[in-house]
């Protein structure tokens, strides 16, 4: 009896001694933060807004808080669950719920790698633009620079100009005032250069909706700085020169990220996408050492980190904010953004990237949830946690709305535009007219330095999170790296540099949105609908039930609360994410980028790398099974196939490891308890003694 309490405490010494070098977060307020600066990123300033801009204003926000309740919250705290109640990460997780899904924690890996080599790129972007806004006069803010080329149209000076035409001067008419070729002039010479190539200036290309909803390009005529008409022999009518119209506009912001930062080629081919550029790459080397000394001493120091890079976004967004609210014009924005055109409701579109905004604004099916809560304390509260990052997640993208559309509404005030002629997507609404506005504020140096400093923060909270996965992955992998994290982080960190470095090229930018489109949409979508299907009907959706109370101890999620969230964890969440990965799949089309038409070898690659993290999935499922059919004794019947089933969907020892040792450690602290029966290890409930007959297991597991 001596002996076996001996061996008894040697084990919890050594079970102790793993839990020590895997580590813990330091408090409570670390893991809250960490996740929701995960959460909060890059996307909620720009990519919510201008979704919600493209599909319909206020329209766009009905379905996307539906999206919310629907799948957002339900897979947000189902990662949380996975990574608390295993303590394990997403690579090793899968293969100890359910060994057969094993290949999902490859599919995690590899997908999170691939982002988290573009996602760092984009960091070195709001690196370089921070050390160039600290200057008296920003290198973005006239089109006085030798990259900049005739279409460059500056709104400061051209708001000059307008106000010029109102004054008048003593040497020139006021009214014969134009701002075309980078210039607010009346010279007669340039008149009539003009009135000689007016289809150079004035025939542009727009687009046009047909009635199936197919978008094309028209030729169209300015016939003045806004109004293009489609008739092409207006172009006989101009008589007079007036302003650069709005297509052929290229913001001076525009023209310094595209000719001076970038360097952007012609295309992605070979022979245009040219050498590093040393700005850029010099930027990326920074981006991966603060990356490096953040995570040097992993959990313990990332998690001090966040509490200065999750909360100063918000600083600086209240300030834009309260600043934003009060240009002139922006009423315009606002109304734009809160007035729904419910119209759109009835496009599948809508709701499609309402449902994917709120998936990857989240940060659900990247691994990175699953990492940052399984360092948790066993009995942390992640139903308080999950309410309030989700929801504080939400509302930043809420709140950036109204800062972002006061803008817009400043910006079409300021040229005379509707609200909708003035927004740029993706990167541009970031780096471009951002840019245009802070140097239309006072101090535009400071703002500048705070919007990029606002950046910058918001993405290295996420790229945390990324890099973290990764490491946590490796290690939980290869435990014999634990004592060498910080070699281990130096290796991450330095292998992601030599890998970006194709992205600091000129081509590098065709690059980056190729791996956005496809490392991050498809693969994330599967993993997320792979995750419900097994916690739902592998694992038992009773189970997932029993393990969150078993954490909170909250009872409440027993009766009507387990029957209500059924719905959503066995029917409609995963029926949501299965139609919209379907509706992807269904309305391909070749990657583009603007006008240009990425080339099949390209996107071949894409394909390569979704459907590597994809086909990994069902490859490791079918390895697993007639693995273990050959080392079987090979019946052949319906029996052993069931049986194989059986074992490889039934959870492993290590699964319940962590909660069996909290248990052991404070049996207090739970309403369950682990005792093993026959040849079997049971979770039973202490209140009334009633065992939960889904946690049977066949092997013999001393607890």
């Amino acid at each position: 009896m001596a002996e076996k309490e001996k061996s008894e405490m040697g084990r919890l010494e050594v079970e102790e001694k793993e839990e020590e070098d895997r580590g813990h977060w330091s408090g409570k307020l670390d893991f809250l933060l960490s996740c929701l600066g995960y959460a909060v990123g890059l996307g909620n300033v720009w990519r919510f807004p201008y979704l919600c801009f493209k599909y319909g204003g206020g329209a766009f926000l009905i379905p996307y808080f539906l999206m919310l309740a629907i799948i957002g919250i339900p897979c947000f705290l189902m990662e949380l669950n996975l990574g608390q109640y295993s303590a394990l990460g997403p690579v090793t997780v899968y293969s100890n719920l359910a060994p057969m899904f094993k290949g999902l924690g490859f599919a995690n890996f590899v997908a999170q790698a691939f982002v988290g080599l573009y996602y760092n790129m984009i960091i070195a972007w709001t690196i370089y633009y921070l050390f160039a806004s600290f200057t008296s006069h920003l290198p973005w803010q006239d089109c006085n620079n030798d990259f900049n080329d005739q279409y460059c149209f500056s709104f400061s000076d051209y708001r000059d100009c307008v106000d010029n035409r109102t004054v008048g001067h003593e040497n020139f008419i006021a009214k014969d005032l134009i701002y075309i070729n980078r210039t607010c002039s009346n010279d007669g010479k340039l008149f009539a250069s003009i009135l000689e190539n007016k289809a150079f200036w004035y025939k542009s290309m727009k687009e046009k909706e047909l009635e199936n909803g197919t978008t094309i390009k028209v030729d169209c005529v300015y016939t003045n700085a806004t109004f293009c008409n489609e008739t092409l022999e207006a172009i006989d009518s101009i008589t007079a020169p007036f302003d650069l119209p709005v297509l052929k506009r290229s913001s001076s912001s525009k023209q310094y990220l595209e000719k001076s930062v970038l360097q952007e080629s012609a295309g992605i081919e070979p022979e245009n996408f040219g050498t590093p550029l040393w700005g850029l790459a010099l930027s990326l080397l920074a981006a991966w050492i603060i990356i490096f000394c953040c995570l040097i001493k992993g959990i313990k120091s990332s998690g001090k980190v966040v509490y200065v890079t999750a909360t100063f976004p918000y600083v600086v967004l209240i300030i834009l904010l309260i600043r934003a609210v009060t240009l002139p014009g922006a009423g315009d924005g606002i109304y734009y953004y809160l007035v729904p055109r419910l119209e759109k409701l009835a496009n599948i579109k809508v709701w499609e990237q309402a449902a994917g905004q709120i998936f990857f604004s989240l940060s659900v099916a990247g691994g990175g949830l699953i990492t940052l809560s399984s360092y948790n304390q066993f009995h942390n509260n992640i139903l308080r946690d999950t309410l309030v990052v989700c929801i504080g997640n939400c509302m930043t993208s809420f709140i950036a709305g109204f800062a972002i559309f006061s803008v817009l509404g400043f910006m079409a005030n300021e040229i005379g535009l509707d609200v909708e002629d003035v927004v740029s997507s993706g990167t541009g609404l970031a780096f471009i007219t951002y840019p245009d506005l802070v140097t239309r504020l006072p101090l535009p140096t400071l703002w500048a330095i705070l919007f990029f400093l606002m950046l910058f923060t918001l993405g290295l909270d996420s790229q945390f999170a990324i890099v973290e996965t990764i490491l946590t992955g490796i290690l939980d992998f290869a435990p014999r790296l634990r004592p060498k994290k910080t070699l281990t982080v130096g290796i991450i960190c330095i292998t992601g540099f030599i890998l970006g470095l194709p992205l600091t090229c000129p081509g590098g930018g065709y690059l980056l949105d190729l791996l956005d489109n496809y490392a991050a949409v498809w693969p994330y979508l599967f993993i997320g609908f792979s995750e419900l299907m097994i916690i739902s009907y592998v694992y038992g959706y009773n189970n997932y039930i029993d393990d969150l109370e078993e954490m909170t101890n909250a009872s409440w999620l027993q009766g009507k609360v387990k029957k209500v969230w059924s719905f959503f964890y066995m029917g409609l969440s995963p029926l949501v994410i299965f139609v919209i990965l379907c509706i992807s799949w269904n309305q391909y089309k070749p990657f583009t980028k603007g006008d240009y038409v990425y080339p099949d070898w390209a996107n071949g690659i894409g394909w390569l790398i979704a459907m590597t993290c994809i086909l990994a999935v069902p490859a490791v499922m079918v390895y697993m099974f007639v693995k273990e059919w050959y080392y079987g004794p090979r019946l052949n019947n319906k029996e052993e196939f069931l049986g194989i089933w059986k074992t490889l969907t039934t959870p492993t020892e290590k699964w319940s490891h962590n909660a069996k040792r909290a248990a052991q450690m404070d049996p207090s602290a739970s309403r369950f308890e682990y005792v093993q029966v026959g040849d079997r290890v049971l979770r039973q409930r202490l209140l009334n003694g009633m065992e939960n007959e889904g946690m049977k297991r066949n092997d013999l597991t001393d607890i």
